[in-house]
């Protein structure tokens, strides 16, 4: 039985954004000036997070969700067209497609990578298939080779839901060209944030300029609206934050993966804890969250209310889309619709990862998860 010898905490919360300085004094300067909604400031954080990931265009919005709605437009989703979703991901991903009077067609993922592969992807495929939408659940790709390789076969296009992915590597390239178009959040939470934000990147000149359009009320020019479209708009403070925040992603990245690393060494091999798999394709996680899996004994909830107690926090994630109230209404979903799913979800947990941890306290998270693990199971 695993014992706590670590010094206690009074609390080491799931998620904690690094923040300097540096962001408040942009934001400041962007007040200053007058001028605080879209403006240069857009412009030079798309500039370079383009650069930065290598790819042709980044139109920056408001926030994570208006750029899937916003790419599934450009790509000419309409009534009718079906669009296949990962059923584990955010809701905003199948609510995208509702945007867009199309049907979320759900999918299961992979238990040991959380995310959709192939063989469940040729499932759920009809002659309405419209496009794919791969999501890279928990700040890890998907393996895009393989799947972009079927799709192109299929003549179908993908878009990626990368809004856990950003400074993530794939086969040594950054995420955010792999697919005809990737889609970023900014949230509260992500590694880089602006507290809400999102990015479209491209290198299709006409997605690219579809997404503008449709970012800015339709808008082709000042004033001259060619389509009925939103108000998508990120401000120039948001920009000025993010700026900084790119500035130091590589260094976020780094000191993320430390506190990873250390992790899968504190959970080798325990018998009811199984750490996060990463295949050889991730050149870099992004471990927007570090996320183990529990054996179907343990007694999950029990476990994360002993943790709270002890001054841990954690975090089950979101349930299955098909689960959600909203679904089950619309298309009569049930529980066991999308079983391997909900099996993985069943079995979620997160724990804290994030910048400023020290080896004490990652060892003190993991000398309480071990322990409230163990005592569950012997309580029953």
């Amino acid at each position: 039985m695993s014992q706590i010898t670590t010094k206690k905490f009074d609390f080491i919360p799931i998620a904690n954004t690094f923040v300097g300085q540096e962001e408040a004094h942009a934001v400041f300067e962007v007040a200053k000036s007058g001028w605080v909604s879209m403006g240069k400031k857009v412009q030079a954080f798309e500039e370079m997070a383009a650069s930065y990931l290598g790819a042709k265009h980044a139109i920056a919005f408001n926030n994570g969700t208006s750029t899937l709605h916003a790419a599934l437009l450009a790509f000419g989703v309409e009534p009718g067209d079906e669009v296949i979703v990962p059923t584990l991901s955010y809701i905003s991903s199948a609510n995208a497609v509702l945007y867009c009077n199309a049907k979320p067609v759900f999918c299961d993922s992979e238990p040991d990578t959380f995310n959709v592969s192939v063989a469940e992807i040729e499932k759920r495929i009809t002659p309405k298939t419209k496009v794919i939408m791969t999501v890279d659940l928990k700040g890890m790709p998907v393996d895009f080779d393989d799947i972009l390789k079927w799709a192109s076969n299929k003549k179908i296009k993908v878009l990626s839901d990368s809004a856990e992915s950003f400074g993530a590597v794939y086969k040594n390239k950054p995420v955010g060209t792999q697919c005809p178009a990737h889609s970023f959040s900014f949230f509260a939470n992500k590694n880089l944030t602006m507290g809400e934000g999102g990015l479209v990147t491209t290198n299709d000149d006409e997605v690219a300029e579809q997404c503008r359009i449709i970012r800015n009320q339709g808008q082709s020019e000042r004033y001259v609206h060619v389509v009925l479209a939103h108000n998508y708009r990120l401000t120039d403070l948001q920009a000025a934050f993010g700026i900084e925040q790119l500035k130091r992603v590589d260094w976020i990245m780094s000191e993320k993966n430390k506190v990873a690393s250390y992790y899968q060494q504190l959970f080798q091999n325990h018998p009811l804890i199984t750490a996060p798999f990463v295949p050889e394709y991730v050149t870099r996680h992004t471990w927007y969250m570090y996320c183990l899996r529990l054996d179907p004994q343990v007694n999950r909830d029990l476990v994360v209310k002993k943790m709270k107690e002890k001054g841990v926090d954690s975090r089950l994630s979101f349930p299955p889309i098909h689960l959600q109230p909203l679904y089950r209404k619309l298309f009569g979903y049930r529980e066991g619709d999308y079983a391997k799913s909900e099996q993985i979800f069943n079995s979620f947990i997160d724990i804290p990862c994030w910048v400023g941890m020290t080896e004490e306290m990652c060892q003190y998270v993991a000398e309480v998860l071990r322990t409230c693990v163990e005592k569950s199971v012997s309580l029953k």
